[in-house]
């Protein structure tokens, strides 16, 4: 089973694809056919103001890790470089990006039970 969301994160106006999946195959026609040839917990595909993350159902705790990878994307879409003495706003975002996926994430745990 799949469950999705997209949604924009304001402010950036970054498009963001959230897939939460109980198997790897299921992401097939989701993800490039080039991703699929290695099985991952979660994946996070980025491009020009986009990204993609999908989280394996099981695997809670690779949503922090695929939150920082897109946290990362919005700075380089945007230029902005981060200040190492004033990080904020990385955690601000962080903390937002990693809220939206956990929403799909307990959704689809819901909608199985």
């Amino acid at each position: 089973m799949i469950t999705q969301r997209k949604t924009i994160i304001p402010i950036f106006n970054y498009k963001l694809t959230i897939v939460i999946f109980d198997r790897w195959e299921e992401l097939e026609g989701s993800i490039p056919q080039d991703k699929m040839d290695t099985e991952a917990n979660a994946i996070t595909i980025s491009a020009y103001g986009a990204s993609l993350v999908a989280v394996n159902s099981r695997r809670g705790s690779s949503i922090v890790h695929e939150a920082e990878h897109i946290k990362n994307h919005i700075w380089q879409y945007i230029g902005y470089t981060p200040q190492r003495d004033n990080d904020e706003v990385d955690a601000y975002l962080l903390t937002y990006i990693y809220d939206k996926i956990t929403q799909v994430f307990y959704k689809h745990k819901d909608n199985k039970e």
